[in-house]
């Protein structure tokens, strides 16, 4: 887990990683069509791709700190 974390904390190196993978699907979606085969498979590609930069996330993402609620009524 300490090695995802690192990727999480290097921003330009996500957004890097992020790109490549999406660049990659462009070029296999364009060669599928020329070829007339099913482009579906890579637009799910890209909808998992994209959950997992979410998940990543929300996995390391800081949690808000609860407030202390004080009541002043007692």
């Amino acid at each position: 887990m300490t090695s995802l974390f690192d990727f999480y904390k290097d921003k330009e190196l996500r957004e890097n990683v992020y790109n490549y993978l999406i660049d990659y699907l462009e070029k296999t979606a364009i060669k599928k069509t020329f070829a007339k085969e099913d482009t579906s498979s890579v637009a799910e590609a890209k909808e998992i791709i994209d959950e997992a930069f979410k998940n990543i996330e929300l996995m390391f993402d800081p949690k808000p700190k609860k407030k202390k609620i004080k009541n002043e009524a007692r």
